[in-house]
């Protein structure tokens, strides 16, 4: 196996393992949990998973297929204030939107273990995106996912932590009376 080819299957392993990494984040996790927030202008869990979903529906994917299909348009651009104003759904489950980035990610996977090594380094220069290869493609979806699900990790201890937080002592009561 060659090194460009030994690259890329442990590129798709880890794009494989971050994708259930986040699988694992969610589990058993509770809309109302999902939807907590530390700070008004700071994403949810909720939010970080559709945005991740929709990345890979709206962006990666079309860009992979550009650059390993001929004739494919080329994306269009991403805006995550488009995303979030008119494709976002606070109401839409965790698990559907995680069913449909397991969909999404299998399809990628597929393409990429379907490339020799000069379609994985390829470049392409006429994309909106500037010069771009597969393996840059690959490695942007990977950090990506890697950033949303510090994120997320990061929301899930914060939920953990206030689980674990004994009630306040209260001494001789609540002045004025009950609770």
């Amino acid at each position: 196996m060659s090194a460009t080819a030994n690259y890329r299957a442990e590129l798709t392993a880890r794009l494989r393992a971050v994708t259930e990494d986040v699988g694992w984040i969610i589990r058993g996790t509770a809309i109302e949990q999902a939807a907590y927030k530390p700070a008004d202008y700071e994403w949810s869990m909720h939010e970080h998973l559709s945005h991740l979903r929709d990345m890979e529906q709206q962006v990666y994917l079309p860009l992979l297929r550009w650059a390993t299909v001929p004739d494919m348009l080329d994306p269009l651009d991403y805006s995550r204030k488009q995303w979030h104003d008119q494709r976002y759904r606070p109401m839409e489950s965790l698990e559907g939107m995680y069913s449909d980035l397991q969909r999404i990610r299998e399809e990628e996977l597929a393409i990429f273990r379907d490339l020799n090594d000069l379609t994985w380094v390829k470049m392409h220069n006429e994309s909106r995106w500037g010069p771009v290869t597969c393996q840059w493609i690959a490695e942007l979806m990977y950090r990506h996912a890697l950033d949303h699900l510090q994120c997320m990790m990061a929301l899930k201890q914060d939920l953990n932590l206030a689980t674990l937080q004994p009630p306040p002592i209260i001494v001789g009561g609540y002045i004025g009376g009950k609770v």
